[in-house]
């Protein structure tokens, strides 16, 4: 017998004698425990020490009779938090006969659950969110069976990476949640991040166009369009549901290729602007950009995209109010109502009003009094409309606007990229291989909506073709502008489709993230010329946790790590990069012919060009 069984057979000896005088000086602690409540409190506390057998770890330098003495104190005040908890439940009180006849009252206990309650903290999503409400994903994806799809939903699955739109397709055929991953061999976690991937701004909103033809507010923004307009810019103001209208007639568009995504803000930033376009409190103007081709003006917003995004999803019910919003308590006018429910009328005939207050914590736009609900649709948005923008003016004004705003590096420099070749990147972006659902990789959607993945594209694509210019993310941007061809992201995208294939394990993961992906994504660009099957590559990426040990020229690659104070420097890349192809070709024994795998590799020279 092992001390852990020893210990545990002590505790229980004689009738669980001493276990029970254990649990009661800690009970004795609280006080308010009658006699009755001492099994509930013993089965928790002989729960936990079962727990306690696979849970002990000896490397933290307590002995296991601390540490379950540790868990018998944790498991008495855990059953006192939950019988606590209990008191302030709602609960369903039924009768019930007894083995003799007789009725007895017995209580159900709702649970309560905070809307908050995170169920996928990386990407931000809780219970809230999922709650149905006039703009149900599900429901709404339910609705579109048949033979076809309407346009929208067509767009709708044209935007959703691989997976999703799998997942989205399966939801539209009536499966439930667990048929969806049985069939298609995912796990909760991946069905989460693929459902988070379908309800992102970006993609749901194709699906908030109404079904019927609606009567579209003219007058706003387009009586500037009816007009040939000599100021550079004018000052005024459209309500939230106008913007929210013209953009999904994409009247006014917010997906400009230099833009960041929407999607920057959390929960309680977006909870905030709610509240205070609900109490009435200024609004910092919104920035609209025309753009004349060939004829036709496009306007662009270019400054503001999150608060705009952000209210007109919510105004499609798209999230829920956080619980941590500071002021909650709207304050609202309503008619007075007498005891039948008719209106109150003054002695003038006007309707008399009375001050109501509503806690808007957990709430959607649907579950607002109306009266919110009108005083959030009119709300007036201040603007700033400048006209007949070159296109260079309109990468100069995103910049510019967003110069004193927290934009990261990889969002800055890529102001500078060529349009056409932005266009290609999240062409690129989109592919499987950097979703959060693929296992060969380690993304997130964060990386997506901070311009993470766009700085992996752009700068593979410089140590893929042109290494010896390698620079800063800035001054890359206006390198490729410069010199690069569609050929160059064309080539690359066939790069990655072949990755696709071979990296599908875990080992692979850990080296296309978001520090290393770039030289890994150069590495294959020159194993590529090789004439090697792909899947060899995979074989030396597996055996790269030992290779990286190993060294050439006197350094192993984890000495040159070591060394680098700078990851994107660029003598450091080149380095890297170097190495990593020595280690390679020696790997595949390329001085032989053999195809083989490394031998005596920490003594071998390996010389450029041989």
């Amino acid at each position: 017998m092992n001390q852990m069984d020893s210990i545990i057979e002590d505790l229980y000896s004689d009738n669980g004698c001493k276990l029970h005088k254990l649990c009661q000086k800690e009970m004795a602690r609280f006080g308010g425990i009658s006699q009755k409540d001492y099994d509930d409190f013993y089965s928790r506390v002989g729960y936990e020490i079962t727990k306690a057998r696979e849970s002990y770890d000896s490397f933290h330098g307590k002995s296991f009779k601390d540490y379950i003495f540790g868990v018998i104190k944790f498991s008495i005040q855990k059953e006192m938090t939950y019988k606590n908890r209990s008191k302030r439940q709602n609960f369903i009180e039924s009768e019930e006969e007894d083995e003799y006849g007789n009725l007895i009252k017995k209580k159900e206990y709702i649970t309560d659950i905070s809307l908050d309650t995170p169920i996928d903290e990386e990407n931000g999503l809780c219970i809230g969110d999922i709650l149905p409400s006039s703009f149900d994903l599900d429901n709404v994806l339910a609705e579109k069976l048949g033979d076809f799809y309407s346009d929208n939903v067509k767009n709708y699955l044209e935007h959703l990476p691989e997976m999703p739109r799998k997942v989205a397709k399966l939801i539209m055929k009536g499966y439930k949640r667990d048929d969806i991953k049985r069939i298609l061999n995912i796990t909760e976690k991946q069905y989460i991040q693929c459902f988070t991937v379908m309800k992102l701004y970006e993609n749901k909103r194709i699906l908030y166009q109404e079904k019927r033809e609606i009567v579209m507010e003219e007058e706003e923004m387009n009586t500037m369009l009816e007009q040939d307009v000599i100021e550079d810019y004018k000052n005024t103001s459209y309500s939230i549901e106008s913007i929210s209208k013209q953009l999904n007639r994409k009247r006014l568009r917010d997906d400009h290729i230099l833009q960041r995504h929407s999607g920057q803000w959390k929960k309680f930033a977006k909870s905030e602007l709610i509240a205070d376009i609900l109490r009435g409190k200024s609004l910092t103007q919104i920035i609209i950009c025309e753009e004349i081709k060939d004829g036709l003006r496009m306007q662009w917003l270019i400054d503001g995209k999150q608060r705009c995004t952000t209210l007109d999803d919510f105004l499609h019910d798209g999230f829920s109010i956080s619980k941590n919003v500071k002021n909650y308590n709207i304050k609202y006018q309503t008619p007075r109502i007498d005891e039948v429910g008719n209106e109150i009328l003054n002695e003038d005939g006007f309707i008399v009003m009375e001050w109501k207050i509503f806690d808007m914590r957990g709430k959607k736009f649907s579950q607002l009094p109306e009266e919110l609900q009108d005083v959030f649709k009119d709300r007036q948005i201040p603007v700033l409309y400048e006209t007949n923008c070159s296109k260079r003016d309109i990468a100069e004004d995103i910049a510019r606007f967003n110069r004193n705003r927290p934009m990261n590096k990889a969002q800055n420099g890529w102001l500078e990229l060529e349009e056409g070749f932005a266009e290609l990147v999240d062409s690129i972006a989109k592919m499987p291989f950097f979703q959060p659902e693929f296992v060969g990789s380690s993304y997130t959607r964060t990386n997506n909506t901070s311009g993470a993945i766009r700085r992996i594209i752009v700068e593979s694509v410089m140590v893929s073709d042109f290494i010896e210019d390698f620079c800063d993310f800035n001054h890359i941007c206006v390198f490729l502008s410069e010199e690069a061809s569609d050929s160059n992201f064309t080539e690359f995208y066939s790069l990655v489709e072949r990755l696709t294939e071979i990296c599908k394990t875990e080992k692979s993961a850990e080296l296309f993230n978001t520090k290393d992906s770039f030289l890994w994504f150069g590495l294959f660009s020159r194993f590529s010329k090789l004439n090697i099957e792909d899947k060899r590559f995979r074989d030396f990426m597996d055996d790269f946790t030992s290779l990286r040990k190993l060294k050439m020229k006197g350094k192993s690659f984890n000495d040159i790590l070591d060394e680098s104070k700078s990851t994107k420097e660029k003598s450091i890349v080149i380095k890297k990069i170097n190495h990593l192809e020595m280690l390679m070709m020696k790997y595949f024994n390329m001085k032989g012919g053999e195809g083989t795998k490394y031998k005596n590799i920490e003594y071998y020279t390996y010389e450029r060009g041989i």
